[in-house]
């Protein structure tokens, strides 16, 4: 798999850096943001492959951002990382992601997790072009 680029958004200064470092060790391009605002600073700079969200962020939720980045750009790949995770399977909200994870979570689940929602932004991105 070609190097895939990643957007953190995690208000939690030492878990960032912690699931940054974790990702980059794993071979991933990983940016950081710390809220929805930031967010989208990076993604006008660069588009990304995949986002992995907090749920508690400051100013905006991470639902509420996948479903404006999703509205945006279509084929992103999304992962809910959250250790609030209460929505099931036929909430609305969680439909916006492409993959729920409950923290604290294992680093080669997360790797995992992260490899999966690209595959499926690849697959979209394919299917959109071809």
């Amino acid at each position: 798999m070609p190097l895939t680029d990643i957007i953190i958004v995690e208000d939690n200064l030492a878990i960032r850096e912690a699931l940054a470092e974790y990702l980059l060790d794993d071979g991933f391009v990983v940016r950081t943001a710390g809220d929805g605002a930031t967010l989208d600073l990076l993604l006008q700079a660069r588009p990304a492959d995949a986002l992995i969200l907090d749920l508690n962020l400051p100013h905006e939720n991470g639902y509420a951002i996948a479903k404006r980045v999703r509205q945006s750009l279509p084929a992103i790949g999304i992962l809910i990382l959250s250790a609030r995770l209460n929505a099931g399977p036929s909430d609305p909200q969680a439909s916006v992601a492409d993959l729920q994870l409950a923290k604290p979570a294992e680093p080669q689940a997360l790797a995992q997790a992260v490899r999966a929602v690209c595959a499926l932004a690849l697959a979209r991105r394919s299917s959109k072009s071809g």
